[in-house]
C-alpha cells in the first residue's frame, strides 16, 4: 500500500526591505567619494577637485543613516545599541561605526572647505567654519586618515551585516565585499569625473576613466568567482536568472556602462552615463538583498516579493531619494557659486 504525503510550504516574508537597499546605496556612494577623494589628493594633488569628490560624499553619508534608522523602524531599537552594547553584534558595531564615519567625512569636508573657498564667496552665517588659525594642511591629513579608517570599517560592517547569514550561499561568501565596492566605485569615479569637468579647473585626468574600466573588469571577474565558488551558489544564481527580468537589466547597465565610458565627456552622453551607473549600483543592491531573499532557504519553492505603494515600498524608496535631492540642491547652493567664481576669474585659493 503507498502512503502519499502532501507538504504545503508557505512563502517566507521578506525581511530586508527597501529601506535597507538605500542604506547599502547611499553608503556605499558615500565611502567611495571618500576613495575617490583620496587618490585625487595623491594623484592630482588639487584641493578643489578633492572637495568637490568629499562634497559628494558628505551629502551621502547624512543621508545613509537616515535610510539605516528607518529599517529599524523603533527609535527604541537604536537607542539599545549604545545602552546595552553586545561584542559578538555587528549591528551594534555598525552602530558605533556609522556616527563616526559621518563626523570624521564631516570634518574632512569642512578642512578642505576652508582651503578651497574664500569666507567672501559663502553667505555670512557660513563664516563659523573658517573659526579658529589651524594648521589646515596637518588637520586635513588626520581627517583623511580617519576617513578612510572609517570607510574601511564601514565597508566590513556593510559586509558582514550580509555575510553572517550562513544559510544564503549568495550571500555567505568571501567574493561579497569586492563585489559590494566594485558595484559602487565605477559611479563614484564616473560621478566625479563629470562636476570635475563641470566645476574643476584643467583638464580632467584620464585615470578617472581607467580606474572605472577597472573597476568594472573586477565587478565582472567576482561575479565569475561567484558562481565557480559553490554549486550551492551557481544554482541559486541560475534560479534568479530564471525567475526576474533584474539580472539581465544589471547585464544591459553593465555593458552600457563599458561602453559609455569609454567616450568623451559631454553633456546629453554625460548625464545619460550617470543616470545608466546609479541605475546599475541600484540594481545590484536591489538584486543581492531582495531577489537573493526571494530564493528559499531550505526547500525549492520562491519567494516573491512586490514592490508596493507603502512607507515600506516604494514611497520610502522615493522619500530618500528626495531627501538626496534636497541636500544636494542645498550643497549647490551654497558652494557651487565659489568654486564657478573662481574658475572664472583664473583663481586657485589653497
Amino acid at each position: 500500500m503507498m502512503t502519499i504525503r502532501e507538504i504545503l510550504v508557505e512563502p517566507q516574508a521578506i525581511a530586508w526591505l527597501p529601506w535597507a537597499v538605500s542604506y547599502f546605496f547611499f553608503i556605499g556612494l558615500a565611502f567611495s567619494f571618500v576613495f575617490v577623494g583620496l587618490l585625487i589628493s595623491r594623484i592630482e594633488k588639487n584641493l578643489r577637485h578633492e572637495f568637490i569628490a568629499i562634497s559628494l560624499g558628505f551629502i551621502c553619508a547624512i543621508v545613509a543613516p537616515v535610510a539605516l534608522t528607518a529599517d529599524l523602524h523603533q527609535p527604541s531599537r537604536i537607542a539599545n545599541f549604545y545602552l546595552n552594547p553586545t561584542a559578538w553584534s555587528w549591528m551594534a558595531w555598525g552602530a558605533l561605526f556609522l556616527p563616526l564615519f559621518t563626523m570624521a567625512v564631516g570634518g574632512y569636508f569642512l578642512c578642505v572647505l576652508r582651503q578651497t573657498i574664500e569666507p567672501q564667496r559663502l553667505p555670512k552665517w557660513l563664516q563659523i567654519c573658517y573659526w579658529g588659525k589651524l594648521n589646515m594642511d596637518r588637520w586635513t591629513n588626520v581627517f583623511r586618515l580617519l576617513s578612510l579608517l572609517f570607510s574601511g570599517l564601514i565597508l566590513l560592517y556593510t559586509t558582514m551585516e550580509v555575510f553572517a547569514v550562513e544559510a544564503r550561499p549568495l550571500w555567505h561568501h568571501y567574493w561579497l565585499m569586492p563585489l559590494i565596492l566594485f558595484s559602487v566605485l565605477p559611479t563614484a569615479l564616473y560621478v566625479c569625473r563629470v562636476c570635475v569637468h563641470w566645476f574643476g579647473t584643467g583638464q580632467v585626468g584620464d585615470w578617472y576613466q581607467r580606474l572605472s574600466l577597472v573597476s568594472l573588469v573586477v565587478f565582472i571577474g567576482c561575479l565569475i568567482g561567484l558562481y565557480l565558488s559553490s554549486p550551492q551558489a551557481a544554482k541559486q544564481l541560475h534560479q534568479l536568472w530564471y525567475f526576474s527580468d533584474l539580472p539581465l537589466l544589471l547585464c544591459f547597465c553593465l555593458a552600457s556602462l563599458i561602453l559609455l565610458m569609454m567616450l568623451p565627456i559631454n553633456r546629453s552622453s554625460a548625464m545619460l552615463t550617470v543616470i545608466i551607473a546609479l541605475l546599475f549600483t541600484w540594481l545590484f543592491r536591489w538584486v543581492l538583498l531582495i531577489q537573493v531573499q526571494s530564493v528559499a532557504k531550505y526547500n525549492a519553492l520562491m519567494n516573491p516579493y512586490h514592490l508596493t505603494w507603502q512607507i515600506d515600498g516604494a514611497i520610502g524608496i522615493l522619500s530618500v531619494f528626495s531627501l538626496w535631492i534636497f541636500i544636494s540642491v542645498i550643497f549647490w547652493h551654497l558652494f557651487s557659486q565659489g568654486l564657478v567664481s573662481q574658475h572664472r576669474v583664473g583663481g586657485n585659493h589653497e
